[in-house]
């Protein structure tokens, strides 16, 4: 990956960072913050996003995310940075509808916003997504069957929640597709548990023993992979179900390595930060009109625009074959 070296390096470098930075600035400089769902690898990645595409746009990056995934508490973390001042917002909402209201309040004092994970996220400038969300909660369940063997039988879903916007488009895309296309499955149900380790493990283990003929579980949460991972690897469960879905290379590796979860495909959080950060860089220098349908960007290419929606189409498959290639 282009910019994983860098990347590295900026992970030490700013591994300590937050609002109390904002006063440091000098008069003239720009802060941009960056706001995650919960303090996990898949946003510490985010997180260096952030601070690399500060760096790349001379402006200044703080980052903060909350220690459990809680609507209430990161629209306070959105709130909080507001009144410190800052020119722009970089979030990946855990919930849209309640950051509509602090969204509105930034752009009423002049505050960008930039959200990630959030198509048509209301009072938002603009969103970014690096997947395109039917044609990526498709690919999700082709490979999930594929892995399968085609397998008949139940499967279930976990989501961050049932209001995180991507997740359940995911989801749904998923549903429908399996509906069409595999109906030798059959969904128990959608868990909104993928953003706690322990839960996502345990509820894993409780399906097996009530479902015997589960196939597996598509996880779109950053912690159910390598929770599910962690309980099948404790009761030597190797093979008992397919599992696919979102987390983070390194902190799934060993459990693909030994055959515990079979697949991840996901995107880089990191590389959706930097653009996070080019679009708002972009707005603060008057540039606003040339975000349009016909832009692009240099490494990124041009998006598809639905709404206030950019979307670059560039999902990652990683397998224990691969796994080693990706340092996040």
């Amino acid at each position: 990956m282009k910019i994983k070296t860098l990347l590295s390096a900026l992970a030490v470098g700013f591994t300590i960072c937050s609002t109390a930075a904002i006063s440091e600035a000098s008069a003239d400089e720009l802060t941009f913050a960056g706001v995650g769902k919960v303090n996990t690898p898949w946003f510490v990645r985010h997180k260096q996003g952030v601070m690399l595409g500060a760096e790349e746009n001379n402006v200044k990056g703080v980052y903060k995310a909350a220690p459990i995934a809680s609507h209430k508490k990161q629209a306070e973390i959105v709130n909080d940075f507001i009144k410190d001042g800052v020119n722009a917002l970089l979030v990946v909402p855990n919930d849209a509808q309640s950051l509509e209201k602090p969204f509105l309040a930034a752009k009423k004092n002049g505050i960008t916003v930039i959200t990630h994970e959030s198509p048509k996220q209301v009072n938002a400038d603009f969103d970014v997504e690096l997947i395109e969300n039917d044609k990526f909660g498709i690919l999700l369940m082709d490979e999930f069957v594929k892995l399968s063997k085609g397998k008949k039988g139940t499967y279930a879903i976990y989501v961050g929640s049932l209001t995180v916007p991507a997740h359940n488009l995911w989801a749904k895309a998923a549903i429908q597709h399996q509906k069409e296309k595999y109906p030798q499955l059959e969904l128990i149900d959608i868990l909104p548990i993928s953003e706690n380790r322990g839960v996502s493990g345990k509820t894993a283990l409780s399906l097996i023993k009530k479902h015997p003929d589960l196939v597996g579980i598509i996880t779109l949460g950053s912690e159910g992979a390598p929770g599910i991972g962690k309980s099948l690897q404790h009761k030597k469960l190797k093979d008992a179900i397919t599992v696919v879905g979102v987390a983070t290379p390194n902190d799934t590796k060993e459990y693909l390595k030994e055959d515990y979860v079979q697949e991840l495909i996901l995107w880089d959080p990191a590389q959706a930060a930097r653009v996070q950060t080019i679009l708002a860089k972009m707005i603060a220098d008057g540039r606003r009109d040339e975000i349009k349908p016909g832009f692009s960007l240099s490494e990124f290419g041009a998006p598809r625009f639905d709404g206030n929606t950019l979307i670059f189409d560039d999902p990652l498959i990683v397998t224990k074959d691969n796994v080693d290639n990706y340092d996040f």
